[in-house]
């Protein structure tokens, strides 16, 4: 991986922060700690105690360095395996300020840098919670990218290869821990490419290469049975990418078809005699209802020549 270099110039940032943004920081061969990342979460001045009382405050931070500032700490806190601090506040507070445009072009593409370069490391994390995390806000930087235009044609490609690899590759299907929350690295990731979905900057080439990569994740690696909710969210963009005036109906039909084989079984009856089968079954199953509860009652007329093919591979399924 290509080193990302640490942000003392950037910002007017202290020295104190601009530390705790170098340990984001890795090169070719270097594993990130999530344990030692979580450490720059919390700062003299911003504390957990003083974090909670920002988000009461609906995290309303009036003087502009410091809320890119507190932007860049609360990166740290995507790995702390404390839901309150990583889901609560961080992602919350930055999602907020990410959807009110509250920052330049700059910070939103250190931003970027710094997650696509955790997407792409190795993570020593036993909670499961960085990656996902920084796949749930890297979503949210990629919507601005969609409503205010800051990526390069290069950058947009890199987010979808990042993604696109990240996502396939996922063994995680950890979802809710009454302790430690949620991780949800199938449904964080396809939010990414739900984004880049809607975004018309993409090309052909990369809306195939997304489709591609979610068709991969329909059926769960492991014998995993999806029980929170991945199926809807994959479908989300699958809708997204196939209302592109890029791809066609028949492509449409083609994938499906593909999707609604009983590969590597005979056919759909043979599943019910493995784990391996049955998960395939109710993984299919469940996407493929998902897909129809979304488009069923859509008078959306794309929407509605879809429907065919989506009923025909519901009944091949059984």
């Amino acid at each position: 991986m290509k080193k990302i270099g640490c942000l003392k110039k950037f910002f007017g940032l202290s020295v104190f922060l601009s530390s705790l943004l170098c340990s984001l920081t890795t090169s070719a061969g270097e594993i990130i700690d999530a344990q030692k990342v979580s450490v720059g979460c919390l700062s003299s001045l911003w504390n957990k105690d003083a974090l909670v009382r920002l988000k009461k405050a609906r995290f309303v931070v009036t003087e502009q360095q410091a809320k890119q500032q507190l932007a860049m700490q609360l990166l740290h806190c995507l790995a702390s395996p404390d839901p309150q601090l990583r889901d609560e506040i961080a992602y919350s507070a930055i999602s907020h300020w990410l959807r009110d445009n509250s920052f330049s072009p700059d910070v939103y593409l250190t931003m970027f840098e710094q997650l696509t370069s955790v997407l792409t490391a190795k993570v020593n994390d036993p909670y499961g919670v960085y990656q996902a995390f920084a796949a749930l806000v890297l979503s949210e930087v990629v919507r601005v990218d969609r409503k205010h235009p800051y990526l390069s044609d290069t950058q947009r490609q890199k987010v979808v290869t990042t993604i696109t690899q990240y996502f396939t590759e996922i063994e995680d299907y950890r979802g809710f821990d009454s302790e430690f929350g949620w991780r949800h690295n199938i449904a964080h990731s396809a939010d990414v490419m739900l984004q880049l979905a809607l975004n018309p900057a993409m090309n052909k080439a990369q809306l195939l290469q997304m489709l591609a990569a979610l068709k991969r994740q329909v059926v769960a690696g492991n014998n995993h049975f999806y029980i929170y909710g991945e199926s809807k969210r994959i479908a989300m963009p699958v809708i997204y990418l196939f209302l592109r005036q890029e791809l066609t109906i028949e492509q449409w039909q083609t994938w499906l078809e593909q999707l609604s084989q009983a590969k590597p079984f005979d056919n759909w009856q043979a599943v019910y005699q493995s784990q391996q089968g049955l998960a395939k079954l109710h993984n299919t199953r469940q996407f493929l209802y998902a897909l129809y509860q979304l488009i069923s009652d859509s008078h959306h007329k794309r929407l509605q020549a879809m429907m065919p093919a989506l009923e025909q591979a519901l009944k091949a399924i059984g």
